[in-house]
């Protein structure tokens, strides 16, 4: 499994590099020579069946000639089982035909593939009806699990859930029969933010302020061509930056495809280089410094099921409790969902900073019910009443940040702090929560700072300068 991911395979490339020529690569041309040689090139785009049994055939027999050649001659072998190579092979020669048109669009957010029948793409806030079908959905799943080859997955009867990461880092989630009906179906998400910062959320429209400008670098300069996301004014992304640069720990809240993700990798971008970051993900998204091969520090970490073979799941609070032995400097949960927020929680409330996660939610308002209910789902977190969870909760999140949809337009509508303290409502209890900025409206302006921070004396330490935390 040599390239489980793009984080693995940025740790993977110096030892490729380190030989002469790598066994998969060679194979794989001599495969890639021999079909180019039999079909042309658009019947190798369409990649059908006779172009798809050709090339598996081939595989087959440069695996074997390979390695014969290989032990006969003392030279490098292709390692992986033949079954892997030859899945591998058609994902880098085939890949996954009509679906890549769909992935190269810029326009298109995410595709559903409802079997073999009817293909969706959701664009500018709706779902798009296009005009591509297959064959059979035996010939779809073959299709599908092409993409999934790199990942070392498999949608089939025994494993008919497969989650994944294309080579393009896309996520797929694949769900065949006899779970899902009609069979294949498959979603994509294409993260098209991946390489957004907190200047690019900035509204472009909003006046400059040379002393925001000078505080942190933040490039105005660059936001006058239109292209950013309009998520945030000035003054809110200083106040962001400001809290990563004082260690605070803050949560994204928002419903599914809202932009929690994208905001997260932001935000951890403003995290000084040379801390240790450790990112916790069931997919891979996150990517702190797309522009190097190097760590950097970072160490992504990520989630298992369990396999068909008998390995064991690896579930998040297991990956939180080993990334607490790694001593981070700084702590991502890519997405909150269960039992690992209880020693989240703890972890951050002991001493660990920067501490950045998200949640499925549609307000800074449902922030606690919903941290409330995933504690009790973990085996100590379920011991605590409202109080305890509370004051946990209360005394170790420092800002939440309410991101909503309307249609295809995302924007920020609260940023919010914790103050530190429970209040009590009826007969339960709760963190009490205070906004700092606040939006009128889905297209109104993200008005604030509307307070003074309670967190005043964190910003201080920083040596923040006070105009970016107050009201005044």
């Amino acid at each position: 499994m040599q390239f489980e991911d793009d984080h693995a395979a940025k740790l993977s490339k110096q030892t490729l590099e380190d030989t002469r020529d790598d066994p998969y690569e060679s194979g794989l041309k001599k495969v890639r020579d021999r079909i180019a040689g039999e079909f042309n090139p658009q019947q190798i785009d369409n990649a059908g069946p006779l172009v798809t049994e050709t090339a598996s055939r081939t595989a087959h027999e440069i695996y074997h000639a390979f390695n014969q050649e290989a032990l006969s001659k003392n030279l490098a072998r292709i390692m992986m089982p033949e079954e892997q190579f030859v899945e591998m092979v058609l994902a880098d020669l085939l890949g996954m035909g009509a679906i890549d048109t769909l992935l190269s669009d810029a326009s298109v957010e995410d595709i559903a593939i409802n079997g073999p029948t009817e293909v969706m793409v959701y664009r500018q806030g709706q779902w798009e009806e296009t005009d591509l079908t297959f064959p059979s959905a035996d010939r779809l799943l073959e299709i599908l699990n092409r993409g999934l080859a790199h990942s070392n997955r498999k949608a089939n009867m025994v494993t008919p859930i497969a989650d994944a990461v294309l080579k393009g880092k896309q996520r797929i989630s694949v769900v065949t029969h006899p779970v899902a009906t009609p069979h294949p179906t498959a979603v994509i998400r294409i993260p098209r933010a991946r390489d957004i910062t907190l200047e690019d959320m900035v509204k472009p429209s909003q006046t400059k302020d040379e002393d925001y400008k000078k505080d942190f670098s933040i490039d105005y300069d660059s936001l006058v061509d239109g292209d950013a996301q309009g998520l945030l004014t000035p003054k809110a992304a200083l106040y962001l930056h400001a809290v990563v640069l004082a260690g605070g720990n803050i949560v994204a809240i928002g419903p599914t495809g809202s932009g929690k993700t994208t905001l997260l990798m932001a935000l951890g971008r403003k995290i000084p280089r040379g801390e240790r970051i450790l990112i916790i993900e069931d997919t891979p998204e996150i990517d702190l410094h797309p522009d190097t091969d190097k760590p950097l520090n970072v160490l992504y970490l990520r989630t298992r099921p369990s396999t068909v073979e008998g390995l064991r799941e690896i579930p998040q609070e297991d990956l939180v409790k080993l990334a607490l032995r790694q001593r981070p400097d700084a702590l991502t949960l890519g997405e909150a969902r269960g039992p690992e927020v209880f020693d989240l929680l703890n972890a951050l409330n002991t001493g660990h900073k920067n501490g950045l996660t998200s949640l499925h939610a549609y307000g800074v308002e449902e922030l606690f019910g919903r941290v409330f209910l995933m504690l009790s789902q973990s085996e100590r977190g379920r011991h605590l009443d409202a109080y305890r969870a509370a004051n946990l909760v209360a005394s170790t999140l420092h800002v939440a940040v309410s991101i909503e949809m309307v249609g295809n337009l995302r924007f920020v509508k609260t940023i919010a702090e914790l103050t530190g303290k429970v209040k009590k409502i009826g007969t339960s209890y709760e963190p009490e929560v205070k906004p700092i900025f606040q939006r009128s409206g889905s297209r109104g302006k993200l008005n604030g700072p509307l307070a003074d921070s309670s967190h005043a004396n964190l910003f201080r330490l920083a040596g923040i300068p006070k105009h970016v935390y107050s009201a005044e």
